[in-house]
């Protein structure tokens, strides 16, 4: 967070809103940041064809300004609660892909952190993610926190971090979950750019940093003809030299305080486990911006960590510098 200081507050609705208002407001006081908050409204006007509506500026000029006076009681409402100092800017606009306006001002504003809701879906069915997004070890729907398309193309396309947000506050002293992998042991730009964001928010809201990694399954690694080795001892071996990858990245990186927690299984499921059993708050995982085709797919253990964890997750993107050209004109 070392460009503008400025964040960028996406604002779906006042319900969701004003706990994305409340965490952008407390990680911006905490680094003597700014706040510029963005709404995106689009409405078809159920009585109106879409030419009128879109030739109606008479209208289009009443919905914008109800939009704008609704955010402006809600930050009233929250300086007053909150006695903060931190400044704040608007923006209202008309935008049917409300992804595509919060990447346009983040570009022109060029922000540090991008910060929206995550609300569970209500939805039956999964046809809100696209299908390629949707991993095959997938929780049951009905326990799953299932992203909407715009939060997808958000995470594609974004060149800063991206912060989702649960509707629940932060407590004192949170428990704060890097994600890294210690199975690439020389140092990778990924890992560390996950631990000193990780780091960063541990001591903006004065939290206990955990740095997890899992690794794979020792049965399936080495194969049915191994049955007569001791599964336990190298499971034990293999989980000691994971801890000491862990130990050795964030020794490196100058992190005393960070607890570690290596464990065997699939990437998604072990640290979705361990969001639920330390009560994590915050959840910081990587992924690597990519060019072309694969532009349209985030990591499979990105999309299958934002389809089950219950916390609010902050995705950092390491974006070589040859992708970012191809990625702005990817949403122009």
């Amino acid at each position: 967070m070392s460009r503008s200081n400025c964040l960028l507050v996406a604002i779906h609705s006042i319900e969701d809103g004003e706990i994305v208002l409340a965490k952008a407001g407390t990680i911006a006081a905490a680094l003597g940041a700014s706040l510029h908050l963005l709404q995106a409204v689009y409405d078809t006007f159920a009585d109106l064809s879409l030419h009128e509506v879109e030739t109606s500026e008479g209208l289009k000029g009443a919905v914008l300004r109800d939009a704008e006076a609704k955010v402006l009681e809600m930050i009233a409402a929250w300086r007053a609660a909150t006695h903060s100092k931190v400044p704040v800017s608007l923006s209202v606009v008309w935008e049917k892909r409300d992804w595509h306006a919060v990447l346009e001002t983040a570009q022109a504003l060029d922000t540090d952190l991008i910060i929206k809701s995550m609300a569970p879906s209500s939805m039956a069915s999964s046809s809100m993610a696209p299908s390629s997004m949707a991993p095959s070890s997938m929780a049951p729907l009905s326990h799953s926190f299932i992203r909407t398309p715009s939060d997808w193309h958000l995470l594609r396309h974004s060149h800063c971090p991206v912060m989702l947000v649960t509707p629940i506050n932060w407590t004192q002293r949170p428990n704060i979950i890097a994600a890294v992998d210690a199975n690439i042991e020389t140092p990778n730009a990924l890992n560390d750019l996950i631990l000193h964001q990780a780091q960063q928010y541990t001591q903006l809201l004065h939290g206990t940093l955990h740095v997890v990694s899992a690794f794979p399954s020792v049965e399936r690694w080495l194969g049915p003809i191994s049955v007569a080795i001791d599964f336990n001892k190298v499971r034990d071996n293999v989980q000691h030299q994971t801890d000491q990858i862990l130990q050795e990245m964030t020794d490196r990186l100058g992190l005393p305080d960070a607890r570690f927690h290596s464990q065997e299984g699939e990437p998604a499921e072990v640290i979705q486990r361990l969001c639920q059993s330390l009560d994590a708050q915050l959840l910081v995982v990587g992924t690597a911006q990519n060019t072309g085709a694969k532009l349209m797919l985030l990591s499979n253990t990105a999309e299958q960590i934002l389809q089950q964890v219950r916390c609010d997750v902050l995705v950092v993107i390491n974006a070589p510098e040859s992708a970012l050209e191809s990625t702005q004109a990817s949403i122009i």
